[in-house]
């Protein structure tokens, strides 16, 4: 296991804030304390991988302590992620683990937190979320709100992302409004993360970014080597003329 963790952190870029590492004991303790890891997860400790990366935020500001928790077998992509969103000048408002939170998705949606495993239900239903196996990834809640529908009633969560509806990010005679998750949609879809909650009918989820439930259930039950081999196999085939 620690070779294999050993081998994603010599893959990753040189950013000296980028790497890859297992979960410590404080961490896992943490996550269990403040609820984010309870019991029957589908992934326990031993398979979650911190990924900490760099990232501009919304002032152009660079920061060096984002941090994720994933799938082992996605951290390498995951981390492709953020330094291809860096590369283009995507800002993230912040991005820390969710049990700052107390487990809470609301809370975090209401800081504007990018985030990803979190042991919970898919909202309003009782079917696990893919957050629970550390498979989705959540940007920018506010600029990328979590939409429901009742009739011709919208609720937007969180509430503070209603200005953001209107999904044009340039507009006449009006700011620009970076952070929406249109524009990085290829870069997630190329590191393996191709359902995007934007193109969904009913929610519409535009900050949400996953793989399959299959493949997120076959990752889980392989021995870590054998899943990162494996997602790398499914994305090279996808990607293939």
């Amino acid at each position: 296991m620690r070779n294999l963790f050993a081998a994603l952190v010599f893959l990753s870029a040189p950013a000296f804030a980028d790497n890859i590492a297992p979960l410590s004991t404080a961490d896992c303790a943490a996550m269990k304390a403040h609820h984010v890891l309870n019991d029957g997860a589908p992934v326990g400790c031993a398979r979650l991988a911190t990924v900490t990366f760099t990232y501009v935020d919304f002032e152009g500001r660079s920061h060096d302590d984002g941090r994720v928790v994933v799938l082992d077998a996605l951290a390498p992509r995951v981390l492709k992620i953020f330094q291809e969103m860096k590369a283009q000048g995507f800002p993230i408002s912040k991005a820390r683990p969710v049990e700052a939170y107390e487990g809470s998705d609301d809370a975090s949606m209401a800081d504007d937190n990018t985030s990803s495993f979190n042991h919970r239900p898919i909202a309003g239903s009782n079917r696990l979320s893919l957050h629970a196996y550390g498979a989705a990834i959540d940007i920018n809640p506010r600029e990328n709100p979590y939409l429901t529908f009742s009739g011709a009633t919208v609720t937007v969560a969180p509430p503070q992302g209603a200005g953001f509806l209107n999904r044009l990010q340039q507009r006449p005679g009006k700011p620009a409004r970076p952070g929406m998750a249109e524009s990085v949609v290829a870069i997630f879809t190329r590191n393996g993360f191709s359902n995007w909650g934007g193109f969904w009918d009913e929610p519409i989820d535009y900050q949400h970014f996953d793989i399959t439930r299959a493949l997120a259930e076959r990752l889980a039950s392989l021995p870590p080597e054998e899943a990162r081999a494996a997602f790398e196999q499914m994305i090279a085939v996808s990607s293939a003329p």
